[in-house]
């Protein structure tokens, strides 16, 4: 019987990282930030020196733990090809990270610290909910210029078509009450959504009144 390897140094830090952040997340939506990061290191199976030496301080790994909640979205968000289809998965892995528990936990987190961290909430949304409607106002402004979507302001059609997106489920998750329990329900929402947003910005044909007018 040949022995078990031994992990790779790499791969026990990315361990213990892991088990540090979910007790972290765990240990502060059971009882809020004024958790002890001893009590974080007990829940980790670790010394506290250990997490300290992963997260330079609370703050850190605070922001380390929700910090992520956006980014996996917006590597889709690429301003060429089929807008349709750009905008469809766009909403629908959207509407599936807004789903996951983890997503709904770490939010709860958030609302709850932001009013006394006020600078750790602000570098998240810039670093977060900001730069992913910059990354949509791109895609829109680039179909904009090439006749795909009608002229307008890229900013405010990035952020009409997020609220489509999000309608108010985004509250629903934070009640408990959300209606689009499967991935069938918010797949079609998201299609409804991007439907709703293209006729919206629809670019106006030759012999549209508003064209006729001008």
């Amino acid at each position: 019987m040949e022995p078990t390897p031994t992990p790779a140094p790499a791969a026990r830090q990315d361990r213990v990282r892991d088990a540090v952040r979910g007790a972290a997340q765990a240990l502060w939506l059971e009882r809020g930030y004024q958790t002890s990061m001893d009590d974080v290191a007990r829940r980790a199976g670790c010394s506290k020196q250990t997490v300290y030496a992963h997260f330079g301080s609370k703050a850190d790994l605070f922001r380390c733990v929700i910090e992520d909640l956006l980014a996996p979205i917006t590597a889709r968000l690429e301003p060429a090809g089929d807008l349709r289809s750009t905008l469809t998965a766009f909403a629908r892995e959207h509407a599936e990270l807004l789903a996951a528990p983890q997503t709904q936990a770490r939010r709860r987190i958030l609302i709850a610290e932001a009013p006394r961290y006020p600078d750790i909430a602000q570098g998240l949304y810039r670093g977060g909910l900001a730069h992913l409607i910059d990354r949509l106002a791109d895609v829109l402004g680039e179909a904009m210029q090439r006749g795909a979507l009608r002229e307008g302001d890229a900013d405010t059609a990035a952020e009409l078509f997020l609220g489509l997106c999000i309608g108010v489920e985004s509250e629903r998750h934070l009640f408990g009450t959300t209606r689009r329990r499967t991935a069938g329900e918010r797949d079609a929402w998201a299609s409804t959504a991007v439907d709703a947003f293209l006729r919206a910005y629809a670019p106006h044909s030759p012999s549209s009144p508003s064209r006729k007018q001008s």
